[in-house]
């Protein structure tokens, strides 16, 4: 016999199990614990496999003796994560990181784990500066019911309609979702549709997001977006546009950060050589002269386009703007 409360089960022997039949933080084991095996009305046999059937389907579930008797042990998340932490040198950085996201965060876990993170989380504030926090575009501008909305779309391979306004309304029918992507500290899905072809478009300027009339597409048409995905530097790489490569100079002044132990700015950067002043020459690809002006005026007057001719054109002539 069993009595269902608040979905947790008690047994006749007065065992609290999850709704799962297990017990958080607690071991079951099919061998030796006839307790069980009588509350359940199972032999041992039966009630071993079940516990490896339930084991496979339900990743919380970990079996920590295997022989000569199975047992197995149920974690709740809190206790997931307090091993997270427990075995990691420092992650105070990514609690405050989750904490600036979503402040509710901590109230959706068990209260001793609240309560443990939330003390880390303050503790580490004075440490750790967050300017852009990642979900904080999606959270104050109300987007998060469209971005779950795409989610799904993009996880079944479907399509949507997807109603978009930037300095004018624009209207994507049966727009193919891809992508989910972050970068420059803004959200933005890829779509493809055969009116508009691809689009990277920004969350914070999608309107509404509706049902099309197609439903899915296959998994296969996804494969022609793959190079682009893992070589994109910016939004303002264009897809199916052929690279260009810009042959770039840096100063001595500013040379120690385009040297090969630096980190790099941007994917396409390439080393090429240290100059006898102490300047160094580099490479970026570009699919639009707007995917890499930006960053090299960032860098002015440290750094010079030795070619192309038609990059540096551009260059000047936003410059003259300017000065106008």
């Amino acid at each position: 016999m069993e009595l269902f409360v608040e979905e947790k089960m008690v047994c006749q022997n007065g065992t609290v199990l999850d709704k799962r039949g297990m017990i958080v933080g607690k071991t079951i084991d099919a061998e030796d614990s006839k307790n069980y095996v009588d509350s359940f009305d199972y032999d041992r046999r039966t009630l071993c496999r079940y516990l490896n059937d339930i084991q496979e389907l339900y990743p919380h579930i970990v079996k920590i003796k295997e022989n000569p008797t199975h047992c197995f042990r149920l974690d709740s998340a809190s206790t997931i994560f307090h091993k997270f932490l427990s075995s990691s040198d420092d992650v105070s950085w990514l609690i405050q990181l989750m904490y600036e996201s979503d402040k509710n965060l901590f109230a959706k876990l068990e209260e001793d784990t609240k309560e443990r993170l939330a003390n880390i989380s303050k503790g580490k504030r004075d440490i750790f500066l967050f300017q852009n926090p990642y979900f904080d575009e999606l959270i104050e501008k109300g987007k998060k019911q469209i971005f779950n909305s795409l989610k799904l779309a993009i996880k079944n391979n479907e399509y949507r309609d997807i109603y978009y306004h930037y300095n004018q309304e624009r209207f994507i029918k049966n727009a193919q979702c891809l992508k989910l992507v972050f970068m420059d500290n803004n959200w933005y899905v890829a779509t493809a549709s055969e009116e508009r072809g691809f689009l990277l478009l920004r969350i914070a300027f999608i309107e509404r997001v509706e049902y099309s009339q197609k439903e899915s597409y296959q998994e296969s048409q996804l494969n022609k977006y793959i190079d682009y995905f893992k070589t994109m530097q910016n939004p303002m790489t264009r897809f199916g546009v052929e690279k260009q490569k810009a042959h770039l100079l840096a100063s001595p002044k500013i040379a120690k950060y385009f040297k090969p132990n630096m980190k790099k700015f941007l994917f396409s950067q390439n080393f090429i050589k240290e100059n006898s002043d102490g300047s160094v020459e580099f490479t970026l690809d570009y699919t639009h002269a707007l995917e890499i002006l930006p960053f090299i005026k960032r860098w002015l007057p440290d750094v010079e386009i030795l070619s192309p001719q038609s990059l540096q054109d551009n260059l000047i002539q936003d410059l003259k703007k300017y000065l106008k």
